[in-house]
């Protein structure tokens, strides 16, 4: 039973001798175990260094048990400690494998993926192996159904998966496309918006990524690239958060804060953000459920509080009140 926290058979039984004995002595023990003496010495000092057993000097020298509950106790939490340093040095070990394989054979870096069925697929399973965090740029076209949100995207967000997706602006005036949008971040997706993103991509946990091998200006991309970790899975990362920097949440994302100004209602906050994130009036109007009219009078209404008299000067004075 005591194996997992290093003590052999021997110690164990020793343990459970002590446990019913004010104090043992090596002979003691020896003789009632049916153990050689050196043996016996042996067991009781493994207990001793573990922290369940005291020796007191004298002749003969005498072990006392530690209350198991601080003893026993203390020895699993110190084993806990040693496994978690192991597990921190998993990834310095990973990296080091991966590497080698890297230098024997280059064409373990990135695999060329074919056909939209089969990108759909290893994408449900790049995204189903999360287990800390999902970023993604997404942008039409689309190779499937589903575009970038997937099945697995809900599953990881419900183990408790980051996920973290910036969209380009055009996503949103495709209405099917926003509506899935906001249900992902009603469970948890953080979603920012640009007028551009540089490619479809998603990377999983730092260390993999698909994204196409056509350019955007192609039409539908049937042929994409698996990278596995090494330097370009870094610079995609770097590529993605460069991007998050600069992009706009949307559909009051569970990230954003609240707004400063206790004027400022979610509705005027989701406005500005869509103004922000570059998309045309008619897809902002369709978004809010307004009317061309509506959504006029209430633009010229929010130019006229924050004291504008362009749409990009809005952008700045909302940010500057901590509007966005």
């Amino acid at each position: 039973m005591l194996e997992p926290v290093g003590l052999d058979e021997a110690a164990e039984r020793a343990y459970g001798m002590l446990l019913h004995e004010e104090q043992l002595t090596v002979g003691h023990l020896a003789g009632v175990l049916d153990l050689p003496t050196a043996r016996a010495r042996q067991s009781l000092d493994s207990l001793v260094a573990a922290g369940l057993a005291q020796c007191h000097p004298g002749r003969p020298a005498r072990y006392a048990p530690v209350d198991p509950r601080t003893g026993l106790t203390g020895l699993i939490r110190s084993r806990q400690r040693e496994l978690e340093r192991v597990a921190a040095s998993v990834e310095a070990y990973a990296a080091d494998y991966h590497e080698r394989n890297l230098r024997s054979d280059p064409r373990l870096l990135v695999e060329v993926i074919e056909g939209p069925n089969e990108i759909t697929r290893r994408v449900e399973s790049l995204v189903a192996s999360a287990e800390r965090e999902i970023l993604a740029f997404d942008a039409p076209p689309y190779v499937s159904s589903n575009g970038t949100t997937s099945p697995s995207e809900r599953h990881a967000l419900a183990r408790g998966v980051s996920v973290r997706a910036a969209y380009a602006g055009e996503v949103l005036a495709i209405p099917e496309r926003a509506a899935t949008l906001r249900e992902m971040v009603r469970l948890g997706e953080q979603a920012r918006v640009l007028p551009r993103v540089p490619t479809k991509l998603i990377v999983v946990d730092a260390r993999e990524a698909i994204l196409p091998l056509t350019g955007s200006d192609k039409g539908q991309r049937t042929t994409a690239a698996y990278v596995r970790r090494s330097g370009l899975s870094d610079a995609l990362v770097e590529l993605f958060e460069a991007h998050w920097a600069l992009s706009t949440p949307v559909f009051a994302s569970v990230e954003a804060p609240e707004p400063v100004d206790p004027e400022i209602t979610p509705e005027d906050r989701a406005l500005l953000q869509l103004l922000n994130a570059g998309l045309k009036d008619e897809a902002i109007a369709r978004q809010l459920d307004l009317s061309q009219r509506t959504f006029r009078r209430r633009i010229a209404i929010l130019l006229q509080r924050l004291g504008a008299t362009s749409r990009f000067q809005a952008g700045t004075q909302a940010m500057r009140r901590g509007w966005l």
